[in-house]
């Protein structure tokens, strides 16, 4: 009788200890399996990096944008991502930049220009009459200057031909009438003939160049 108490007492410390065992293992699989589900869900959480371009030395202005003194840094910058370069295909080689840059420092989008541009001055002129509607970005444009005279009649000049038209301002005052102003990109042999008509108080019209 007593052999048989003996190994039933030995059978059921068997069974318990098999049993913590399994509780163990089952225990460790659904940490493992709580781990992966987080990190699975940190990894689906985590932003999407945009590939900015950094300099890869130090860039003096008005030096052309190329592969060489460039290279593409996948980065999240979150709210300030549009003030900076893309890495994309386009040419950089059109582009130059307008001050000097660091080494390992990103590409602003202000302290770039188109090349064509970057030998110009970019001045904002008010206009006397708004330039046609099909106008737009980008066309070079010829501004004519006459001088409001009482006394004799104003001879218009030409102040600047095929200059690039780089922004347009609509301002309207307390009687509804609208005036219209441009940002254009003049030679710098063009700016002493802006600067007087502007000064004179001069009517200044801008029309599509025929250049």
């Amino acid at each position: 009788m007593s052999i048989f108490i003996r190994k039933r007492q030995r059978s059921v410390k068997l069974n318990n200890r098999w049993g913590s065992r399994r509780n163990r293992i089952l225990f460790a699989t659904a940490l493992a399996l709580l781990a992966s589900a987080a990190w699975l869900a940190s990894s689906a959480t985590e932003p999407e990096l945009n590939q900015y371009l950094v300099a890869n030395s130090n860039i003096s202005s008005s030096t052309p944008l190329t592969s060489s003194n460039l290279t593409a840094v996948g980065m999240n910058l979150a709210e300030v991502e549009g003030q900076y370069l893309l890495a994309t295909p386009a040419n950089l080689s059109s582009w130059v930049l307008t001050r000097p840059v660091n080494a390992g420092e990103l590409i602003p989008q202000s302290a770039v220009s188109q090349a064509k541009t970057a030998e110009c001055a970019q001045l904002v002129v008010a206009l006397g009459v708004n330039m046609a509607n099909t106008i737009k970005v980008g066309d070079s444009l010829d501004l004519w200057a006459a001088d409001q005279s009482s006394v004799a009649e104003s001879i218009p000049v030409q102040i600047v031909t095929a200059g690039e038209l780089v922004k347009t301002f609509i301002a309207t005052d307390t009687f509804s009438q609208s005036a219209q102003s441009i940002e254009i990109c003049v030679s710098v042999a063009e700016i002493r003939s802006v600067v007087s008509a502007i000064a004179r108080r001069a009517t200044i019209v801008a029309i599509r160049s025929q250049e």
